[in-house]
């Protein structure tokens, strides 16, 4: 009886001193906001200084408006990290503005690459394993020790901000130059090429021998069967009407063969052209109330010097 009655006032206690830690914090919280408060209202001209001189600040470094636009790029013949290891040295050019090496790589006009700000790339990420790609890693969370997602292997997403909108018309032609000039791709191109050429050689010579023996059944053969019975005639056109379906199988496959030679010799195919979005990236409505809240951060840490400047003078006045 004495152990349950022990037990229960230790459980009593515990919540005793949970109740009183929370409170004691609780306390201590509104005192510190009490005490910021009355750092903003005796210092608030410094805090309405900090915020506008920030806020001219914002407006005039982002004076210039920036879009962006983003499309995929298909690729069948090639590893993505390939792909993305050659593209990824776009960002850092454009970001330290590296006019000439720009201009070379995407064979673009200096006018033209001046416009460009920025040009990335990135995975998208599979987390079921099936195929279907499910989101952009804008932020490179991807983990290549979880076994359980992993990098689609025939999708990218290309995104180019830009100060100018007219410069979408030549970035996929810019980009696939880039790509293609590469020398790895260029000789694997050129092999992949060859042999879709010599593919639809082939389709073209069967289907020319396929036509000389309908004709030659057609002229000859039908002269020497209509003399015979009513049968062989029946068979003789059945025998038409088979080459018939095979020329058209056979005209199929290399319609196909040239469509696929057409778009994907390259092994890489944009979906769509590049379309900016009307609205910038970094228009004031994003981008003044961060400035702004930069303003305020500052005024806080000037108003705390001042503050504190005793403290502070004693305590690099201090002898080591």
């Amino acid at each position: 009886m004495d152990n349950k009655e022990n037990q229960e006032l230790d459980l009593l206690d515990v919540l005793k001193i949970i109740g009183n830690a929370i409170v004691s914090f609780s306390v201590n919280v509104l005192h510190a906001c009490g005490w910021f408060v009355r750092l903003v209202y005796q210092h608030k001209y410094v805090y309405i200084t900090c915020v506008i001189l920030f806020v001219l600040l914002g407006v005039y470094l982002n004076r210039t408006k920036v879009y962006r636009a983003e499309t995929d790029l298909k690729i069948t013949s090639y590893p993505v990290y390939y792909v993305k290891d050659i593209l990824d040295p776009l960002h850092s050019q454009s970001i330290s503005l590296d006019s000439m090496v720009l201009s070379r790589e995407l064979n673009l006009s200096l006018e033209d690459v001046k416009k460009i700000t920025d040009i990335r790339c990135f995975y998208y990420v599979d987390l079921h394993n099936d195929g279907i790609p499910d989101y952009v890693d804008y932020e490179g969370n991807y983990d290549v020790n979880d076994t359980t997602m992993s990098i689609l292997s025939w999708r990218m997403r290309i995104r180019v901000d830009a100060k100018d909108t007219s410069i979408a018309q030549k970035m996929t032609d810019a980009l696939l130059y880039m790509l293609t000039n590469n020398e790895q791709i260029k000789r694997e191109n050129e092999l992949r090429a060859s042999q879709m050429d010599e593919r639809i050689s082939f389709v073209e010579r069967e289907i020319q021998l396929l036509d000389s023996l309908r004709r030659r059944e057609y002229f000859q053969k039908k002269r020497e069967l209509s003399v015979a019975m009513d049968k062989a005639v029946l068979l003789n056109e059945r025998e038409m009407k088979l080459f018939h379906s095979d020329l058209l199988d056979l005209d199929k496959v290399k319609n196909e063969l040239v469509w696929e030679r057409k778009f994907y010799a390259q092994g890489l195919l944009f979906e769509n052209e590049f379309c900016f979005d009307s609205r910038p990236i970094n228009g004031k409505s994003k981008t003044l109330p961060k400035f702004a809240l930069l303003g305020f951060l500052f005024g806080t840490l000037l108003s705390c010097g001042w503050k504190f400047r005793e403290r502070i003078s004693n305590y690099l006045n201090r002898q080591v």
